[in-house]
């Protein structure tokens, strides 16, 4: 597949991952991932997408990159270049929220962290975010791991469709 990016678009590489812009072959990686019901639990009201909603996300990415000039974007392995989820922001009222999606082979080994670790600072540095945001329902203990790895306050909680949802803020300086 291969990695390939423009300079200054993505955050930079970290040691395992690479950030890029979608293309039109990650339909089907990226559907096999969101149509899982355990890496979708947590998401809105936990149902699996189908492939047309999937293909929505990466056209709203898309969009949002060529709008604001940040997006949710492509997550690479360098290990095995395989896509394997998403990790960067999307525009939340007046913030930009940051969030991630990785396929469940690859959970648990601090990729997650590493990823958003490396979009958050691409935020405030690249970017000039003064605030971001993240939230994630209460029960989604390894997000909520992650968020308060980032060193992310807790501002408060919020019912959502009957979810308790925690919101989570940093600022830049």
């Amino acid at each position: 597949m291969g990695v390939t990016k423009k300079l200054g678009d993505v955050p930079p590489d970290t040691d395992r991952l690479a950030f890029r812009e979608w293309n039109d072959d990650d339909l089907d990686r990226f559907h096999a991932i969101c149509s899982d019901p355990q890496v979708m639990q947590f998401v809105a009201d936990g149902q699996a997408w189908t492939k047309d909603r999937t293909g929505q996300f990466i056209q709203f990415a898309a969009e949002m990159l060529r709008e604001y000039g940040y997006c949710q974007w492509a997550l690479i392995c360098k290990a095995d270049d395989k896509l394997i989820g998403y990790c960067g922001f999307v525009k939340s009222d007046n913030d930009s929220e940051i969030g991630w999606r990785l396929a469940p082979e690859y959970w648990g080994k601090g990729l997650a962290t590493e990823a958003a670790r490396a979009a958050l600072e691409h935020g405030m540095m690249t970017l000039r975010f003064r605030r971001v945001i993240a939230t994630a329902q209460t029960a989604n203990l390894a997000s909520a791991r992650v968020i308060e790895k980032l060193g992310m306050t807790l501002e408060r909680r919020f019912d959502r469709d009957g979810r308790e949802v925690m919101i989570f803020s940093a600022n830049a300086g």
